[in-house]
């Protein structure tokens, strides 16, 4: 089975996608085509090829503006917000969950990031992992808590130059 990756649109049938989590299903049902047609972000979703309309993940990306990681020392001394890109949302339907599905899609995110990065600038791939129990899967590619210090919020960044290792051979 081959994996395509597209930006959302009217071909793709949102409303049968269930991850397990209420928040992450309605996203992609209500609000992804219309963020993505308007540039506000952009879904990507990941479909099977012999089931071209039906979504197998998805994840979201946008524009984020972030004061430097005060870990990264690129970066510490730097007084104005930098440029970065934001994984807003990743899910796998439950379907296909245990498959890599989420590593494909991930890695889908990290290429572009890349992408946007030879553009426009951005210094890494920022998360905010919506429970605790997600962050060893974001960890075992290398991203890491973006500060330490805060201790309210969870918020975990792969630098870009990580990024360009990960996918070098992608790109």
């Amino acid at each position: 089975m081959l994996l395509n990756i597209d930006e959302v649109s009217k071909k793709h049938d949102r409303k049968q996608f269930d991850c397990g989590v209420e928040e992450l299903n309605q996203f992609l049902q209500q609000q992804a085509r219309q963020k993505t047609s308007k540039h506000v972000s952009k879904t990507y979703v990941g479909c099977w090829d012999e089931s071209p309309a039906v979504v197998a993940g998805y994840y979201t990306l946008t524009g984020y503006s972030v004061s430097p990681p005060p870990v990264h020392k690129d970066y510490h001394n730097y007084p104005h917000p930098l440029s970065a890109v934001k994984l807003a949302r990743l899910a796998v339907d439950r379907d296909c969950q245990g498959a890599r599905l989420g590593e494909k899609l991930l890695i889908d995110a990290i290429r572009r990031t890349v992408l946007a990065a030879e553009q426009i600038s951005a210094i890494g791939l920022f998360v905010d992992p919506m429970t605790p129990d997600v962050v060893p899967f974001y960890e075992q590619y290398g991203f890491m808590v973006a500060d330490p210090a805060e201790d309210d919020r969870l918020e975990l960044w792969l630098p870009i130059g990580t990024c360009y290792d990960a996918v070098k051979d992608l790109v």
